[in-house]
């Protein structure tokens, strides 16, 4: 846990845990998600990756207002974190800098990261910050930058791995999860299948349960680590 800082995870899940392979509310999960009124949001890489791809076989290609911070989004928007130490998101950036709701991108790196890869960032003028040697030390990041930018609640939209390690790590404070009516089966991927949690596993507490529009649940719990 980070002192100040409040740190919600927040997933689409299906009713057997897994986070692939079904169709997500995604209009009720936004929904959910700005009522937590975040400063920031903590985006996995493969995930903005994965979500890029969906809509784009190709990225569309870069234009010259792509290559400068933008200015004139709504004070609504607010910054997406992402740790990509390994630049998979090379040439690809633009496309969730364009984002309405995004206001402009934060990259997470590690000493390790490819040189190609930040000359890419400096070029487009999107902060960056080295935090751990060969993979991004997260804990360190978050104090960075929260207190760079006075993030008070961030808000996760990852996928399993990410999660995990937040949560082994002990910097997750809340978790959110909205279940959708639906069984994925033997092809499901569980959220929490990379966590490894201690004997007797990871106590949570109530926060909220509510049954939403089309059958969907939405629970929330505090993370008690002992």
């Amino acid at each position: 846990m980070l002192e100040g800082v409040k740190i919600i995870m927040h997933n689409a899940i299906s009713l057997d845990g897994s986070t692939l392979h079904f169709e997500p509310n995604i209009g009720l999960f936004y929904q959910i998600a700005a009522g937590f009124n975040a400063d920031m949001v903590l985006v996995g890489s493969n995930t903005a990756k994965t979500g890029i791809e969906m809509f784009y076989p190709e990225p569309p290609q870069e234009e010259a207002s792509d290559f400068i911070k933008p200015l004139d989004k709504s004070q609504y928007c607010v910054p997406w974190i992402i740790p990509d130490s390994k630049g998979i998101l090379k040439g690809m950036l633009h496309v969730l800098r364009r984002y309405e709701h995004c206001r402009d991108i934060i990259v997470l790196l590690s000493e390790s990261t490819p040189k190609l890869y930040v000359k890419y960032l400096e070029e487009r003028h999107y902060d960056h910050f080295f935090v751990g040697n060969d993979h991004v030390d997260l804990k360190k990041a978050l104090e960075l930058v929260s207190k760079r930018y006075g993030a008070k609640t961030i808000t996760t939209d990852a996928g399993v791995t990410l999660n995990c390690q937040l949560l082994e790590q002990g910097l997750i404070d809340e978790i959110s999860l909205l279940i959708s009516p639906v069984i994925v089966g033997n092809i499901s991927v569980n959220l929490f299948s990379k966590l490894h949690s201690p004997t007797g596993g990871m106590k949570l507490e109530m926060v909220k349960h509510e049954v939403m529009e089309n059958d969907h649940i939405w629970l929330m719990y505090r993370v008690k680590y002992e």
